[in-house]
C-alpha cells in the first residue's frame, strides 16, 4: 500500500537530538507549510507554488514562512525529498515482499506505478521537472538513487534466477526499462489526471520487456 503524502507529513518528526517541545512544534509547522504547498500546487499547477498563499493558509505572514524555508525553491526540495523518500519507502517494501525474480522486479516496478497514481502532485515534481530553474539538492535526490539501486539489483535477481538474460542487467537494458516504464506511467498521467490508477498498458509493456530479454536456449545437439 501507498502511503499518502499526508501521512507521510503527519509522521515527519525532529531528531532524536533535538526532540523538544519546540521542536516538535517547529516540524508540525513545516509539515502543515508542505502540506498547504501541496495543495496549492494541486489547485495553480506545481509551477504556480505562491508562498503568500501559502503562508496565509497556514495563518501565518509570508516573512514569518520564511523563518521556517528560507525559499520557495527550499518549500520544493523539500516536497521533492518527501516525493522521493515515499517512492523509495514503496520499492523497499516489494522487494522485501517480493518472491524473487521477474516477480519481485515486477513488484518494484508496480510500486512507482501506484505512487504516481496515488500522489500525482508529487509525482510531477518528482518525474517531470515542470518548475523552471528547480535542480533538488543532493539530499533530496538521495532517496531517488536508492530507487534505482533496489531495481538494478532486482533486475540482477531475475538475470540470477533465470527469468532475462546478462542484455537485461547492462547499461543499456536498465536505461530501457527506465525509459519503458516511466513513459507509460507519465505518459498515462499526463492524459488522465483524474483518474486515480495506473496505466492499463504497464503490464502489456512489461510482458514485452521480458519477451525481449527472455534468455535464449541453445539448440539440442543433434
Amino acid at each position: 500500500m501507498v502511503t499518502t503524502s499526508e501521512q507521510a507529513l503527519g509522521e515527519q518528526t525532529p531528531s532524536k537530538h533535538r526532540d523538544t517541545p519546540r521542536s516538535r512544534q517547529r516540524a508540525q509547522t513545516k509539515a502543515e507549510i508542505l502540506a498547504a504547498a501541496l495543495h496549492q500546487m494541486a489547485e495553480d499547477g506545481v509551477a504556480g507554488l505562491n508562498l503568500s498563499t501559502v503562508a496565509g493558509r497556514v495563518g501565518l505572514k509570508q516573512p514569518s514562512l520564511y523563518r521556517y524555508f528560507p525559499s520557495r525553491a527550499a518549500v520544493y526540495d523539500a516536497l521533492f525529498e518527501l516525493a522521493a523518500s515515499m517512492q523509495r519507502d514503496a520499492a523497499v517494501a516489494a522487494a522485501a515482499h517480493g518472491a524473487g525474480g521477474w516477480s519481485t522486479l515486477r513488484d518494484v516496478l508496480y510500486s512507482t506505478a501506484h505512487f504516481v497514481a496515488a500522489e500525482p502532485i508529487l509525482a510531477q515534481l518528482l518525474f517531470t521537472r515542470p518548475v523552471p530553474g528547480f535542480s533538488p539538492s543532493a539530499t533530496a535526490y538521495g532517496p531517488s538513487l536508492e530507487v534505482m539501486q533496489i531495481s538494478r539489483d532486482a533486475v540482477q535477481d531475475a538475470v540470477a534466477c533465470g527469468d532475462l538474460s546478462a542484455a537485461a542487467a547492462t547499461e543499456e537494458g536498465i536505461r530501457l526499462l527506465i525509459a519503458l516504464v516511466g513513459g507509460v506511467i507519465n505518459h498515462y498521467a499526463a492524459n488522465e489526471p483524474d483518474v486515480k490508477d495506473y496505466s492499463p498498458l504497464l503490464e502489456p509493456a512489461l510482458a514485452m520487456y521480458a519477451e525481449h530479454f527472455r534468455p535464449r536456449r541453445g539448440r539440442p545437439a543433434d
